[in-house]
């Protein structure tokens, strides 16, 4: 049996041939504070029951995100201006206020027509075009035309948009040469959106580039660092939750397939059934923080300074706070998971992905489409996102 203290979560091969949860549920019951040493770093803290967790994302005056929310301590955004993601309160309120009436549900509900309208078109190209994989032709495309569309990017240029979220999201090996590919896909993101908000500032529109083009704090527009950050933000956390909640959701349900056919004769109950994919997939796996000052937690010391690992797959796989946390249940009810996150920094776009995924699965059950996995999943090598790369499947039209 493995021991706690030989548990590595910098070990990505747990996380790419499954879920590593046999390893999260040892640490949940053996050290639920755990210290992981890292090959280029101080090593860290990883906290994996759900109270924890929601305790330390929570806290902002103890955990701040200043540092930087991965494992690894480098910013998405670089050395300049921090992100929405990498400011505390009092900063965050007014940064994230620029956006939230963009995605509030009832704005994000008035998108309904447009996403079903790219559902539709989608499913027109692969119903009955025998094997594909998904992800490349369905779940990676939606929220990229969503996310583009938000942001105003024109249609033509979503597959840029696609490369610089995967270059950027992971260092796979498939996407990544290493660091230096993040680096260069940043730098492509910031001039691409800086063109982008030029072409808004002599002619604005209803996107969100215009509106943070235009946005003020206490009468300062946004520095330059900020928009670039913002931009950057908008579009990998716009693409890659999604993308990996239907995925995911899709690969939960053909390996519970009694569950499809639930879903089929309850089409009402394909809200909640997404909530238990959130759960199930958690498509952000962990989020980091920096301890500000020394802590006491299990016994243990964390030190101003160190690094502190929330693991929301583990908090929502943690039988303290579910019962049978280990069975996919489209009809659980409550569902308080964490797979968006908690607290100041959850999921600023939940809303879109979770209307993105309940109307794609209304979309199969209402044109009777069959879906069906035809291979196994590749998963994306991190410890970061919950990824699958390629998803083999066939749709096949049975009625309507």
């Amino acid at each position: 049996m493995t021991t706690s203290s030989d548990i590595d979560l910098m070990n990505l091969q747990p996380f790419a041939t499954g879920y590593a949860d046999e390893i999260f549920k040892d640490l949940r019951d053996h050290d639920p504070l755990h210290w992981n040493a890292e090959p280029d770093g101080p090593g860290f803290w990883s906290v994996t029951r759900y109270a924890d967790v929601k305790a330390v994302a929570s806290d902002y005056a103890t955990f701040t995100v200043t540092e930087g929310t991965q494992i690894a301590s480098r910013r998405a955004e670089g050395e300049g201006a921090r992100s929405i993601h990498h400011v505390d309160p009092p900063e965050h309120g007014p940064l994230r206020k620029i956006v939230t009436p963009s995605v509030r549900p009832a704005k994000v509900k008035n998108l309904t027509p447009d996403i079903e309208a790219v559902i539709d078109e989608l499913l027109d190209k692969t119903v009955g075009a025998g094997p594909l994989d998904f992800v490349a032709e369905i779940s990676s495309q939606l929220p990229l035309v969503m996310i583009g569309r938000l942001l105003g990017a024109p249609l033509e240029d979503c597959p840029h948009l696609l490369r610089w979220t995967n270059q950027m999201a992971s260092e796979d090996p498939d996407y990544s040469e290493g660091p230096e590919t993040a680096v260069r896909a940043r730098d492509e993101v910031f001039t691409y959106f800086r063109g982008l908000e030029q072409q808004r500032r002599a002619c604005p529109a209803d996107d969100l580039v215009s509106i943070l083009t235009a946005a003020e704090i206490d009468g300062v527009p946004l520095s330059r660092g900020y928009l670039d950050a913002y931009y950057l933000i908008l579009m990998v956390a716009g693409n890659e939750t999604t993308r990996n909640l239907l995925s995911g959701g899709v690969l939960a349900l053909h390996e519970n397939p009694q569950w499809w056919q639930m879903l089929r004769e309850n089409p009402g109950k394909i809200r909640t059934a997404v909530e238990e994919m959130v759960r199930w997939v958690s498509p952000v796996l962990s989020m980091r923080r920096t301890a500000t000052r020394d802590v006491e937690m299990h016994g243990k010391t964390i030190k101003a300074g160190d690094k502190v690992v929330m693991w929301f797959c583990s908090a929502n796989r943690d039988e303290r706070a579910f019962d049978d946390p280990h069975v996919f249940r489209p009809d659980r009810f409550p569902n308080e998971h964490v797979g968006f996150g908690w607290g100041e920094h959850a999921c600023l776009g939940a809303n879109l992905a979770r209307l993105e995924a309940k109307l794609f699965f209304t979309k199969l059950v209402e044109r009777g489409i069959d879906i069906s996995v035809v291979g196994e999943p590749k998963r994306l090598q991190s410890n970061f996102f919950r990824g699958i790369k390629t998803l083999p499947v066939t749709l096949e039209q049975t009625h309507g």
